[in-house]
């Protein structure tokens, strides 16, 4: 058995078989390390362009030429520069001071400015006791323009209304970033004479409003017939007390309590009927 192990070594068959592997393994490599140089682009090298401050879509005509592709690697917000935007790329460009080149069919990866946040929501300012101070520091902290707008009420410097374009708005309301707002506020003047408004055929949720408006509270007295909460945002004041209608005098204090009467069944003043279709209540 040994024997004929060895003579297989050096037999015919053997040898003409391992001369054709190493003819085989001789040409590959040869074959490779000849086009070597091609496959890896030996020699070849290419700029790298400057991206910076181009638009996203001129970026691919821009590289085409230059057998590069691109990929956006991130996005940001940015008050500084336009949307789509390149403001980062690497490798970096080219220049004379600093050498950058690369390979063609690299591809380059870029950082781009992403659409801005256009509009803002306007803070709750109205249901917390904010003064004017901490309210125009917080508009504009969101971008806005404030304008202060002064008017009698018995507390000093409370926020009483926020206006946009001379109409109040809501809290969580949308608003153009940069847009201005007027912050209206309290003169602190308590006891000043005011002309008491009817607030008989309001809707409740606009007679507090304009009730805050002017310096009033109001104390509400519902009807039995209202079952629910929706029921008395819905309810409708008939009675009111004092009331200019009945004789009494026209004027009352700034702080002054106002008693008012409600339900669903009196009818809604035309000119007090909430705005539905909008975040605002309508302006009398």
């Amino acid at each position: 058995m040994i024997k004929r192990f060895f003579n297989f070594f050096i037999s015919k068959l053997f040898v003409v078989n391992t001369i054709l592997a190493l003819i085989a393994l001789l040409s590959i490599f040869f074959y490779t390390m000849s086009h070597l140089d091609d496959y890896t682009n030996h020699g070849v090298k290419i700029a790298v362009p400057i991206l910076v401050g181009v638009q996203i879509q001129d970026v691919e005509d821009s590289l085409a030429d230059l057998e590069l592709r691109f990929e956006i690697r991130d996005s940001v917000y940015s008050d500084q520069y336009p949307t789509g935007m390149v403001i980062q790329q690497d490798p970096l460009p080219h220049t004379e001071k600093f050498m950058s080149y690369v390979k063609p069919n690299r591809r380059i990866y870029l950082t781009i400015v992403k659409k801005q946040d256009s509009t803002k929501a306007v803070p709750d300012l109205l249901s917390r006791v904010t003064s004017k101070t901490i309210g125009k520091k917080r508009l504009e902290l969101l971008g806005f323009k404030v304008e202060l707008e002064l008017k009698d009420h018995k507390d000093r410097d409370k926020v009483l209304q926020v206006l946009f374009n001379g109409n109040p708005i809501k809290a969580g309301q949308r608003i153009p970033k940069g847009a201005t707002l007027t912050l209206v506020y309290g003169s602190g003047s308590k006891g000043k004479p005011i002309e008491l408004p009817i607030f008989k055929g309001m809707n409740i949720e606009i007679a507090k409003v304009k009730a805050n408006e002017i310096g009033l509270e109001l104390d509400i007295h519902y009807d039995d017939t209202l079952l629910s909460s929706n029921d008395s945002l819905r309810a409708v004041v008939y009675n009111q007390y004092p009331d200019p209608e009945s004789g009494q005098s026209p004027y009352i204090s700034i702080g002054s309590i106002v008693l008012v009467d409600a339900n669903l069944s009196t009818p809604l003043d035309s000119l007090f009927i909430p705005d539905t279709t909008s975040n605002q209540l309508p302006i009398e």
